[in-house]
């Protein structure tokens, strides 16, 4: 449980006077992993703590001054993910990470993950987003350091926090060779020959845009090139909301939130961007080509906080409606995507990988707006880092699914006319940094 760092000196001291923290001993300090701040490199975060926080020797994380939501939050070293969801509880949307030696790191109240279960991640890497989640008062880090099971001062950059309110400087500039794994998303037709494509950004450099035209047999073609979109955090594609009746991608940018509908030209490449607004750094968005039945695109964006799903209408404008609330309890899933037809039956449909249990559950899309009830489609869907649907692959003339595996393969699955899908094909490795 945790709370917002105290806003004034008055309660910053009684803070501090309350919170002497009582040291384990040198023997279990010296088999402490090489800790550092859960912030970007350079960056300056307040921590502080109050009497009675539980668990012990919790620590609270602000990056001040002004609202901390979306912020990145990074390991704080090396490490396996045992956790990444929504808990349920106290902690709301958290990571939790095994370093090995009974160590562990915990980083609550997140606004939405970055990373999966069971994913290895290095010092540095993103792994969610400051929020507002679970029992917490204001957006911040709940953050912890525990030693089998217990609660540990939390030490970082060789500094330990002994509880009296403070700054620290970040040091956990990572490894430029283990970045995130970057978005990949299906798209629909962006080249011109009428067939749906792939786009995915580079996790490295410039973070180029590339978008991989399909060849109608399960496979890519070659790349192309669409500039640098280091500014960019998600990535997806979308049906047409323009009314050129081409297909587009949406990206959220890391710094504004705001949300951009780039159109498609149908030469490989995109038109200048059109503003949808900010305030979508707080949401998990996913395109989707007509689920209401007007024959526009339509946007799919969880609410990490809630776990409400809602639709966006898409207009021909650029622009999308007034939403609407689909379903709850969608932060449940760790992927979740529009596709096209999957059942046979002219509508648009939805996928979507529950967490927990890795399992793959197809839901219908009933033609104006709304879905109905789910089916299971298939098991140990949970190593897959992104899951999404943009038409017909395979040249079969039924809608596929395009899934990148954590170790970085990228997989065609071939529907089969019936919610669901056949023997996948194998587009190569390398896709979690799209390199």
């Amino acid at each position: 449980m945790s709370k917002r760092l105290l806003q004034s000196a008055v309660a910053v001291a009684a803070t501090v006077a309350a919170t002497v923290i009582t040291f384990p001993s040198a023997a279990q300090a010296a088999e402490r992993p090489d800790f550092q701040l859960p912030a970007p490199c350079g960056e300056t975060w307040s921590a502080a703590t109050y009497p009675g926080h539980d668990p012990q020797y919790s620590v609270d994380l602000n990056h001040y001054p002004g609202d901390d939501t979306g912020r990145p939050v990074v390991a704080s070293a090396a490490g396996t993910v045992e956790v990444a969801g929504n808990s349920g509880g106290w902690a709301g949307i958290h990571v939790r990470i095994n370093h090995g030696g009974g160590w562990t790191t915990h980083y609550a109240h997140l606004s939405r993950t970055e990373i999966s279960a069971a994913a290895t991640v290095q010092a540095g890497q993103l792994i969610g987003r400051v929020g507002n989640t679970g029992k917490s008062t204001g957006p911040h880090l709940h953050f912890e350091q525990t030693l089998n099971g217990e609660g540990r001062p939390a030490v970082f950059d060789g500094v330990t926090f002994t509880g009296a309110s403070r700054t620290f400087t970040s040091a956990n500039c990572g490894s430029p060779e283990t970045p995130s794994p970057a978005p990949v998303s299906a798209v629909g037709d962006l080249t011109g020959d009428g067939k749906p494509d792939v786009v995915a950004r580079a996790g490295t450099g410039d973070k180029t845009l590339w978008i991989y035209p399909g060849l109608g047999n399960g496979r890519l073609g070659t790349r192309i090139d669409n500039g640098g979109w280091g500014s960019i955090d998600q990535v997806s594609g979308v049906g047409d909301v323009t009314g050129d009746g081409k297909a587009e991608v949406l990206a959220v940018e890391k710094s504004t939130g705001k949300l951009w509908v780039y159109p498609g030209q149908s030469n490989g490449h995109l038109g200048a961007r059109v503003d949808n607004g900010g305030g979508w750094n707080t949401m998990r968005i996913a395109g989707a080509r007509d689920l209401n039945g007007d024959g526009r695109g339509d946007l799919l964006a969880t609410e990490e906080e809630t776990g409400t799903l809602y639709l966006y209408p898409g207009q021909t404008n650029g622009h999308f409606g007034t939403r609407v609330a689909i379903g709850s309890n969608w932060d449940a899933m760790s992927t979740v995507s529009g596709t096209g037809d999957l059942n046979g039956d002219g509508k648009g449909d939805v996928v979507a990988v529950e967490e927990a249990g890795g399992k793959l559950f197809f839901y219908p899309g009933l033609g104006n707006g709304q879905l109905g009830s789910r089916v299971e489609a298939g098991t140990g869907w949970g190593v897959m880092s992104s899951v999404s649907g943009a038409g017909d692959y395979t040249g079969d003339g039924k809608a596929d699914l395009v899934a990148r595996e954590n170790d970085g393969h990228l997989w065609i699955y071939p529907g089969l006319g019936n919610g669901q899908f056949g023997a996948r094909v194998d587009n190569g490795g390398g896709w979690n940094f799209t390199s």
